[in-house]
């Protein structure tokens, strides 16, 4: 019979050591496939040396063995001024002082209009810095009045006007929307109607430089606040008349206007000879800002096909044919921003490159369009998922993508080719860049594997030795130790996003669709979300079971000859596994969308939501109220009870022989084995919120370290410093005497383990046999 029972001991042992064999080797599987995806991924990400320099001078940066200059400084090294020096003008205003000018564009005086005017604020002069064979020259100054309106100058252009009255009404209206963000709705209406009005004149009057001073107009109202421009207002209709005049007086053959380019808008105008195919190319570059200047404007009257730029912002090339009678005209319009292009399908949420760039053709034939978008963007935090390309129906008044086709180069480019011309843009849609790869993750799954191994045996340990040990079944400790299982091997093998394999794969189509907004969240895991709350449940049921643990150890210390209450372990049960459930339900029903599951969850790994974008903890994430708050409570409750179940222990007389003969090491023994259970290193946790890198960075491995580890800990403190266990492995391992002498110290090394008593006798460290209800209590706190 008892060979039998000895049987039976072995077969669980054995079945016990495989099933903690196979975890092991599962959890250092997991460990070796993310070790070697972030040795790649670090591989990949290391910097490439440039061996040649750029010697850029002005604050010029150095990209792509090119430098890239400030709008202020031109030339290969930046080495040539594109500005105006500052300035000062005696007028019958008095003296005017204005600040530097970049080249192309019109500066503001300093002096402003009083008070006591309509045009309090508004600069007193303005004038223009140009650039001729290399000279760079300040024109004269031209003073505005004071008290003239836009209202006002909306009703004077509506009227039969001279060429030199439409130059003052247009040179009046520049000045006054040179502070556009302090523009009115009804200020940008009329502001809007005199370009209309201005350009139509300017066509019939054959005035380029009321057109210069109406194109100026227009960039200053792309500077307007964005929310005035909305699509369903009357402002809307009038802006869409300003595009469509604009494409129109570039292709009048009566006016050339070569090039003029302002901070948000520049157009160009070119002469195609009769009889010919001729291939126009025109290049943007990128710069430092999202302002234009004439430098970074680049156009190829002589190409034959697009020819990459890798400087290059926006790329159009137009292949056109013209008849054998007249000359053709070909007229370029470049948008910094699309607020004259306000879309009801396509919703802009990111602040992102939304430039429109259109080509206007007259006496030709269009033979095809191709456009190539390389936009900034703060690519360190987003990357582009998908584009549609798209042109402006000035029939729907909204974007449409008829006739023209997507794609993407191997360098990423976004490529557009139409057959037609008109005001084009890319429809792009961002996602945020994850940082899936934790530092921490060597440590957890190493620490995760230990842990698995040690409570696994743990409560094999509690459950087959119950009659060895003479103790009843210690429920409280067996649940506990599954539920710290489970949540274990939930982070070992469900932590992991599965998006993270396809982590910055772009949208595998070539369906140029319109894209409903700009922002795209990465597809939904509902293994990932249910993995999330699975382990929220199981952690929640530790930190429970921890606290359960640590009233009944002080209920028997206190109450030591007296049995636990009727249905004690129902109670428990319903509490220790019941608390825990209600959590997450909570938690899942008021966070959880099906198509938001961000709200609930991480996108980094399966757990909470707990930070903001900028990595800050936000108080409206579900890992705040539902978790780190319940918990903390929850530690605090340990906390007490840690306290008051180690006054007992080192204060307090017993009155048993186990408790007279213990000695205050083992009596500290006890106290760790306490807060090791209750779970109290989790409360350095709280401590990596702190704001400092270093102290962060120490703090999450000390935390990671410990809490990783616990079930090992559990597992020194609990099993293996037993004597059943140690009879158990000492009776085990001499059935396999590969070795005397190795059996031998295998044996010594597990005795030492123990403490011995008195008289040479090993203290049993399982229970206090107070009675039998006291079997939850350890006796290795006496």
């Amino acid at each position: 019979m008892i060979h039998g029972k000895c049987d039976r001991r072995l077969l669980v042992g054995v079945f016990c050591s495989l099933a903690t064999m196979c975890l092991w080797g599962a959890c250092f599987w997991q460990l070796a496939t993310k070790f070697r995806s972030d040795s790649s991924v670090f591989l990949s990400s290391l910097p490439t040396v440039n061996t040649q320099l750029c010697n850029c001078l002005n604050n010029g940066s150095c990209e792509n063995e090119i430098c890239i200059c400030s709008d202020e400084w031109k030339g290969d090294h930046c080495e040539i001024a594109n500005f105006c020096e500052k300035s000062e003008y005696n007028s019958s205003e008095g003296l005017l002082t204005f600040n530097q000018i970049l080249v192309g564009q019109y500066g503001y005086s300093k002096e402003e209009c009083g008070p006591n005017t309509l045009n309090a604020n508004i600069s007193k002069a303005t004038r223009l810095c140009t650039e001729k064979d290399g000279i760079i020259t300040l024109q004269n100054v031209i003073l505005t009045d004071c008290n003239e309106n836009l209202n006002h100058l909306t009703e004077k252009v509506m009227k039969h006007i001279t060429e030199e009255e439409l130059l003052k009404i247009a040179t009046a209206a520049q000045i006054l929307t040179s502070e556009p963000h302090e523009l009115t709705q009804e200020n940008i209406s009329f502001a809007a109607q005199i370009v209309q009005r201005v350009l139509n004149q300017s066509d019939i009057l054959d005035s380029f430089e009321a057109a210069f001073m109406a194109i100026t107009t227009i960039s200053q109202l792309l500077n307007a606040n964005e929310v005035s421009f909305d699509p369903t207002n009357n402002i809307f209709n009038i802006t869409q008349s300003v595009t469509e005049i604009l494409g129109d007086i570039l292709t009048d053959l009566e006016i050339d206007f070569d090039q003029v380019v302002q901070p948000n808008l520049a157009v160009s105008s070119i002469i195609l000879e009769s009889g010919m195919t001729h291939g126009i190319m025109l290049s943007i570059l990128k710069g430092f800002d999202d302002t234009l200047v004439s430098k970074r404007i680049e156009l190829n009257t002589n190409a034959s096909k697009l020819l990459l730029n890798t400087n290059a912002e926006v790329q159009i090339f137009v292949n056109v044919s013209t008849n054998h009678t007249q000359d053709g005209k070909l007229g370029f319009i470049l948008y910094q921003n699309d607020k004259f292009f306000k879309s009801k399908i396509h919703h802009s949420i990111n602040n992102q490159s939304r430039q429109v760039i259109s080509g206007n053709i007259a006496e030709g034939t269009l033979n095809g369009v191709e456009l190539l978008f390389n936009p900034k963007y703060n690519s360190t935090e987003y990357f582009i998922h998908d584009h549609a390309c798209v042109f402006w129906d000035y029939d729907v008044d909204d974007w449409n993508t008829a006739g023209c086709s997507k794609s993407t180069d191997e360098f990423g480019h976004l490529r557009c080719q139409c057959n037609h011309t008109t005001n084009f843009a890319v429809l792009m849609c961002f996602r945020r860049n994850y940082t899936y790869t934790k530092p921490l993750d060597i440590v957890s799954y190493v620490g995760c594997g230990f842990s698995i191994a040690g409570l696994s045996i743990t409560i094999a340990f509690q459950i087959i030795t119950r009659q060895a040990r003479k103790a009843s079944l210690t429920w409280v400790t067996v649940s506990l130790c599954t539920s710290m299982l489970m949540a274990n091997l939930i982070f070992v093998f469900g932590i992991n996003n599965p998006n993270a394999l396809n982590e910055k794969s772009a949208a595998n189509t070539t369906e140029n669709i319109i894209l409903p907004s700009d922002q795209s969240d990465p597809p939904e895991v509902y293994l990932c979300t249910a993995a999330a709350a699975i382990l929220h449940y199981f952690l929640m049921a530790t930190f429970t079971w921890s606290a359960l643990y640590g009233a009944q150890m002080y209920v028997l210390l206190v109450h030591v000859f007296k049995p636990l209450p009727r249905h004690f372990l129902i109670w428990i049960s319903v509490v220790g596994w019941g608390f825990p459930a209600v959590i997450v339900v909570i938690t899942l029903a008021t966070t959880y969308k099906a198509d938001n599951a961000l709200n609930y969850r991480q996108e980094e790994f399966c757990w909470l939501a707990g930070l903001d974008l900028h990595g800050n903890l936000d108080l409206s994430k579900p890992m705040l109220w539902g978790f780190l708050i319940p918990v903390g409570i929850l530690l605090i409750f340990n906390f007490v009870m840690f306290v008051l179940v180690t006054r007992l222990v080192l204060f307090k007389d017993h009155g048993t022989c186990s408790a007279k003969e213990a000695t205050s090491a083992k009596k500290m023994m006890g106290s760790l084995s306490v807060a090791t259970v209750l779970c109290l290193t989790w409360s350095m946790g709280y401590l990596t919120l702190i704001k400092h890198d270093e102290v962060q960075i120490i703090l999450s491995y000390i935390f990671c370290a410990l809490n990783a580890t616990q079930g090992l800990q559990i597992f020194i403190l609990f099993t293996a410093r037993q004597r059943v266990f140690q009879k158990i492995y000492a009776s085990w391992d001499s059935r396999f005497p590969v070795n005397n002498s190795i059996a031998h110290s295998r044996r010594f090394s597990f005795q030492s383990f123990s403490t011995p008593g008195n008289e040479g006798r090993y203290t049993q460290y399982d229970t206090v046999n107070f009675s039998e209800t006291t079997s939850a209590v350890p006796s290795i706190l006496y």
